[in-house]
C-alpha cells in the first residue's frame, strides 16, 4: 500500500509541475506581445471639405452656432463676440484662421469654446463630427525647422487612425497656441 500512496503523490506532483510549466510558458508568450499604445483625444470638426482635430484638453464645450456682434476694425477671421454659457467670448472662424473659404451650409454650425483662454475665445466650425482617440506618436510637436510653414497645423491623422473607429476620415491636428498667436498678441 505504501507503494500506491507514493505513486499517487508522484502523479499529483508531476501534474502540478506540468500545470505550473504550462502557465509559465503562456505567461512568457504574452509578455512579449503586450504593447500599450498611448492615445490622445481630439475633437474632430469640419470646415468645408476639410477635417481638423482640436486637442480635447483645450476644449471647454460645444454649442450650436449663434449670432455674433461684429466689432469694428476687427480682422476678417474674427466674427465678433457672443455669449457662451453666460460668458462673453470672441468667436474666431476656424476656416478663415486657416485661410479657407467658409462653406455655406443649410444647417447651423457649432461654436467650440476653448479652455483657459484670456480673454475667452471660441472657434466657429461648420460642424463637430465627434471625438477621435489617436496615437500620441502622431501628435508630437514639430520644431520650427521641420514645420515647413504649416503654422497652426501640428500633425496629421491618416484615415483609420482613430482607435475608436468613429472617425474614419483623415484630419489635420491643430496647435491651439499657434492658431491663436496672431490674435492674442
Amino acid at each position: 500500500m505504501k507503494i500506491g500512496v507514493t505513486a499517487g503523490a508522484d502523479a499529483e506532483a508531476r501534474a502540478a509541475a506540468l500545470l505550473d510549466a504550462r502557465a509559465a510558458a503562456l505567461a512568457a508568450r504574452t509578455v512579449g506581445q503586450e504593447r500599450t499604445i498611448e492615445t490622445a483625444p481630439y475633437l474632430v470638426c469640419a470646415c468645408g471639405a476639410e477635417r481638423y482635430g482640436l486637442p480635447l484638453t483645450a476644449v471647454a464645450g460645444v454649442t450650436p452656432e449663434r449670432p455674433c456682434t461684429a466689432l469694428p476694425g476687427a480682422p476678417p477671421a474674427l466674427r465678433g463676440i457672443t455669449a457662451v454659457s453666460g460668458v462673453i467670448v470672441s468667436v474666431l472662424d476656424l476656416a478663415a484662421c486657416l485661410g479657407l473659404d467658409r462653406a455655406e451650409t443649410e444647417e447651423g454650425g457649432h461654436v467650440v469654446r476653448l479652455r483657459a483662454q484670456e480673454p475667452p475665445v471660441a472657434l466657429a466650425v461648420d460642424r463637430v463630427l465627434g471625438i477621435a482617440q489617436i496615437e500620441t506618436t502622431l501628435t508630437r510637436p514639430t520644431t520650427e525647422s521641420e514645420s515647413l510653414g504649416r503654422g497652426p497645423l501640428s500633425g496629421y491623422a491618416p484615415p483609420g487612425s482613430d482607435r475608436t473607429g468613429g472617425i474614419p476620415e483623415d484630419f489635420s491636428l491643430i496647435d491651439i497656441p499657434a492658431l491663436l498667436a496672431r490674435f492674442t498678441t
